[in-house]
């Protein structure tokens, strides 16, 4: 990119006429130094010409730019302070630094101290950087995510319900290249399609995915996440994404945690037919099935069966149904994998679904079907969603026995 050559020999300038180095860099540090300038500027730009124009927070504490960690962006070094006292001087003007601070207590009569709180720096598009924008014609299809971004995130288990669980370290096996490399693949695959979403708050460039796995096991979790369908809701995808000029349909997998267990359980020949949440027989009206199911799937994923209602779920039942009622006509439905639903395996499903989803948009891939993963669903184009949806059935008999409903969404 052209402004970014720009920028680096102004640079490049400046330290020559300040003297602020008393040798050249070495060539490794050049490399570094110039990704970070690149880095700086892609992430002002992607802000600046994005819906919400918005700033980067980041931090430039010690601990943090000294460390390493496979999730680190490449401008988190520890040369980042210096390179942005350059781009910030009044004679370069290209980036305006709103410093950070950091707050501490005292905690006890020896007068030690604790972090308190604090803010982290935030950086904007300066003057300079705003006109080599307008003049380069720069927009948001000239971004892209750096490569060597992290795509395969494995997070700790949590500390208590409420906590976020913080991103792991790990070393890499023949496992977690096998599964990046699929990641590579579907990423590079999805950033050429032509896919476009008029909606004004969302960026259509945001295409790169992630697989974020949990507790600390690769065996678990494992979905997507990252593309800017997935924040939308349908109907939004549905009204506002066009896939090569044409509009699209999401195309679902009917009752997939449920037919998952079945095959874990090796008992693809006890699949009740007709609908799995269907209660009715047991005493649990028809018109319960929103209920139903988020009472099945707060029973999979939790580490111990429920003792009241999931949140938001008591509407959807009469006043005279309680909890002990739904998980009796649910053992008596699906008596054969009862034992599996409360036996702590929701984020093992997550990652058999995640591992089906996956292998779903590598053979869309292989036949030219653009597909926008969201979780046990794919979108399409409308006049793909038959041979997408033999794909969808196909896949999931390969991995489970069992050929599952897949319906629009």
């Amino acid at each position: 990119m052209a402004l970014i050559t720009e920028v680096q020999v102004q640079m490049s300038g400046y330290e020559a006429f300040h003297e602020t180095r008393k040798r050249a860099r070495r060539p490794a540090d050049q490399v570094t130094y110039d990704r970070t300038v690149e880095a700086i500027l892609c992430d002002l730009c992607a802000v600046e010409l994005g819906p919400d124009n918005d700033s980067i927070h980041l931090p430039l504490s010690n601990k943090v730019l000294r460390s390493k960690s496979r999730y680190k962006g490449t401008a988190l070094g520890k040369t980042l302070p210096a390179i942005l006292d350059v781009m910030s001087a009044p004679e370069m003007d290209f980036v305006v630094v709103e410093k950070g601070h950091s707050t501490f207590k005292i905690v006890d009569d020896d007068l030690n101290v604790a972090f308190a709180g604090g803010r982290q720096t935030i950086l904007k598009a300066g003057p300079k950087l705003l006109s080599r924008i307008e003049r380069f014609g720069i927009t948001r299809d000239d971004i892209t995510h750096a490569s060597e971004e992290e795509v395969l995130v494995l997070r700790s288990p949590k500390r208590h319900s409420n906590s976020i669980a913080e991103y792991q370290e790990y070393e890499d096996d023949e496992t977690t290249f096998a599964l990046r490399q699929q990641m590579t693949e579907i990423n590079d695959w999805l950033s050429t399609a032509d896919t476009t979403c008029n909606l004004p708050q969302v960026d259509p460039t945001h295409r790169r995915l992630r697989r974020i796995f949990n507790n600390s096991d690769f065996a678990q979790g494992g979905r997507l996440y990252g593309g800017f369908w997935q924040a939308m809701s349908s109907d939004e995808r549905l009204e506002h994404i066009l896939i090569e000029d044409d509009w699209c349909v999401e195309l679902d997998y009917g009752q997939m945690s449920l037919l998952l267990l079945y095959a874990e359980a090796q008992a693809q020949d006890y699949v009740p037919v007709g609908d799995l949440y269907d209660l009715s027989e047991y005493g649990i009206p028809t018109e319960c099935r929103k209920g139903i199911k988020k009472v099945m799937q707060a029973i999979i994923n939790s580490p111990e069966i429920p003792r009241r209602l999931p949140k938001g779920s008591r509407k959807h039942f009469p006043s005279r149904i309680n909890l002990r009622d739904i998980l009796r006509a649910v053992e008596k439905k699906h008596p054969v994998i009862f034992p599996l639903m409360t036996s702590r395996i929701g984020m093992h499903l997550f990652r058999k679904e995640s591992n089906i989803l996956v292998d779903v948009l590598q053979t869309l891939r292989s036949e030219g079907i653009v597909a926008l993963p969201v979780h046990d669903a794919v979108v399409v184009r409308d006049d793909k969603a038959d041979k997408a949806g033999a794909v969808m059935k196909k896949v999931f008999r390969e991995h489970t026995g069992i050929t599952p409903n897949v319906s629009l969404g």
